[in-house]
């Protein structure tokens, strides 16, 4: 009989990582499930990622939402516990760190259901950001681990992990560019002449009206123009014009990738934005202090501990060919393989 496995999704980050791995157990002829919480509901910001990924439609909507990060835990704690009872699954799959990824990892283990974690041992070292609580809450409850570089390897293996559980696999994110890499890099342009691209959506970037308006002021100073889509937490928070940036809605996983691959390089707070301009060689200035993916520090990216220096001069020049070594386009193959055994 197949093999049945629930994969717990919530937002933009969650599909573009479980993508490949839904398709590599479907080629196995496994059975999958996929919860979508709705953590972020909006179609720029779920409907189309599906489609440009080219993986089904969700089986189950939960109708999560926004709200505080209690809320949607608990909520989405309350939902997947319901299903997995319905659903009788070999293992539940989650992905990264959002709410979303606890409350499936908790409802997995409560019902002693085997648990694996994508993504894991991802440490920013910043337990003042939510997702952090997440990745260590999650790990400590997941049966298999699987890292996307060898840093977040050694993170568990110094906090006593079971050596057995650890598996050094890649970043199935960048599993989620080689399908669409030929379209990219012969796809025009969506925007003509030269540009940086920028994404802001952390909390301590934008809900402070002031602290968004200083990084956007020194954006507006850049000596290209600045394009940024748009996050809801963004939207609501703007308040002044900037003749050089550009506020365009949100995009599709393809559309954002063509502008990553044809920037001149990119201003974000995202990870998941680390790794892709770290793939494709785009400078990259990470408004943060700390990163969970420290690989990309050896790849373009830098980080920018003090919004006043600010200045299209951090970027560094680029000084590297090669892309690291896991991200091959086969994390999602040695997962498979693991989980399979």
């Amino acid at each position: 009989m197949a093999k049945k496995f629930v994969h717990i999704l919530a937002a933009r980050p969650n599909f573009i990582k479980a993508a490949p791995v839904i398709k590599e157990l479907f080629l196995r002829r496994a059975k999958n499930v996929i919860i979508h919480t709705n953590q972020h509901y909006d179609y720029k910001m779920s409907k189309i990622f599906f489609q440009d990924l080219n993986i089904p439609e969700p089986d189950y909507h939960l109708g999560v939402k926004s709200g505080t990060h209690a809320y949607q835990t608990g909520e989405a704690l309350i939902k997947i516990e319901k299903i997995l009872l319905q659903t009788s699954p070999d293992a539940v799959i989650v992905y990264g760190d959002v709410n979303s990824t606890l409350a499936g990892a908790l409802a997995a283990s409560k019902l002693h259901i085997p648990l694996y974690h994508v993504e894991s041992g991802c440490r920013s070292f910043d337990m003042t950001m939510p997702e952090e609580v997440n990745r260590i809450l999650t790990d400590n409850v997941s049966d298999l681990l699987f890292c996307t570089e060898q840093s977040a390897c050694k993170n568990l293996e110094e906090k006593k992990f079971d050596p057995n559980k650890i598996k050094l696999v890649g970043n199935t994110a960048i599993d989620s560019l080689y399908p669409i890499k030929d379209l990219i890099f012969n796809k025009k342009p969506l925007l003509e002449g030269k540009f940086y691209l920028s994404t802001l959506h952390r909390p301590f970037n934008v809900d402070d009206p002031l602290i968004l308006n200083k990084i956007l002021t020194k954006l507006n100073k850049f000596d290209l123009p600045v394009i940024i889509p748009t996050h809801p937490r963004l939207e609501k928070n703007l308040t002044n014009s900037y003749p050089n940036i550009s506020f365009i809605a949100p995009l599709g996983y393809i559309d954002f990738i063509n502008l990553i691959f044809h920037s001149s390089g990119v201003i974000s707070d995202s990870g998941g934005v680390q790794c892709e301009t770290c793939y494709f060689r785009k400078p990259l200035l990470t408004l943060r202090p700390t990163t969970e993916h420290l690989i990309t520090l050896n790849y373009g990216n830098r980080l920018v501990q003090n919004i006043d220096t600010l200045s299209p001069k951090l970027f560094k020049p680029k000084t590297y060919n090669k892309t690291p070594l896991e991200w091959d386009g086969k994390s999602s193959q040695r997962i498979v393989n693991e989980i399979l055994k």
